[in-house]
């Protein structure tokens, strides 16, 4: 569903005496700290859609003014966006947020106000369970992880793999939770698994674990800030090994590490495989 249709159908919604002759839509996404990789990229594209729709006369007439906040990829800030968005703002609606972490801080304020709130891309369990005014546009993980990790596997001839993921954030927690189910279904023994917390930025110590176990792929359940110094630190360290990621992997700073072998498919970077269906 493109925006001009949404657009629509949130103006359809309102009465004759609350018509405006602007439709305010509200934008929470992550425009500063790591998630900004994602947040800033998503805002971009909903600018670009709204001055298309708006220089071919905007929805029936009605121009469409996008009222922007920075959630920055905090549970708290999310919450704050969502509030000023949705009760001083007075938004019809909302897009964002960036990270399905603060999907699961902010959603129950939009959902408890009756405003619907459209994650831009999320893509942890759970989500649209938060209440029926939520919605996102992504994929999720448990869809597409399985085809993922069985490309790498034929690809690369993996016959067991490390495992490195971020253990206090929802989209990290529920990738590796998939992972760690597909890899059991696919009969992939694990040789080691790792965690970090966001934030970190020295990963040494887990790859030297890795390293350790000689597994012929890495599975990274990362965001963007981490998986890009995993990868350039693995490399430091002499690990040649592959790694297979989930839809963290979909950012510049990833596809710009350098220090990868291997020739792939063209649909991911050399010597990494990763989901590509971040709708941003």
């Amino acid at each position: 569903m493109n925006l001009s249709r949404i657009a629509f159908i949130a103006a359809a919604s309102l009465s004759a005496t609350a018509f405006a002759a602007e439709i305010k839509i509200g934008v929470a996404e992550a425009l500063s700290g790591g998630a900004a990789q994602y947040g800033v990229a998503i805002r971009n594209g909903f600018q670009v859609a709204v001055d298309e729709i708006n220089a071919k006369g905007g929805v029936n007439g009605d121009k469409i003014q996008l009222v922007i906040e920075d959630e920055q990829g905090k549970k708290e800030e999310a919450i704050n966006a969502f509030k000023k968005l949705i009760f001083q703002d007075r938004v019809l609606m909302l897009f964002g947020p960036t990270l399905s972490n603060s999907m699961f801080a902010g959603g129950p304020v939009a959902n408890a106000a009756k405003v619907v709130a459209f994650g831009t891309s999320n893509t942890a369990s759970g989500i649209t369970d938060i209440g029926p005014y939520i919605f996102r546009n992504s994929v999720m993980e448990s869809d597409v992880l399985p085809v993922t990790v069985g490309t790498a596997v034929k690809h690369y001839g993996i016959k067991k793999v490390a495992v490195i993921y971020g253990n206090d954030d929802a989209f990290t927690k529920s990738g590796y939770d998939v992972f760690k189910k597909v890899l059991a279904d696919q009969n992939i023994p694990v040789t080691s698994t790792e965690t970090y917390v966001k934030g970190d930025v020295d990963f040494k110590a887990q790859l030297t674990k890795i390293k350790a176990g000689a597994p012929d792929a890495i599975v990274c359940s990362c965001l963007a800030e981490e998986a890009a110094n995993i990868m350039l630190q693995s490399r430091s360290l002499g690990i040649k090994s592959p790694f297979i990621g989930g839809n963290g992997f979909n950012c510049p700073s990833c596809l710009k590490s350098p220090g990868w072998p291997g020739k792939v498919p063209s649909s991911a970077a050399p010597g990494r495989m990763s989901t590509r269906h971040r709708s941003t």
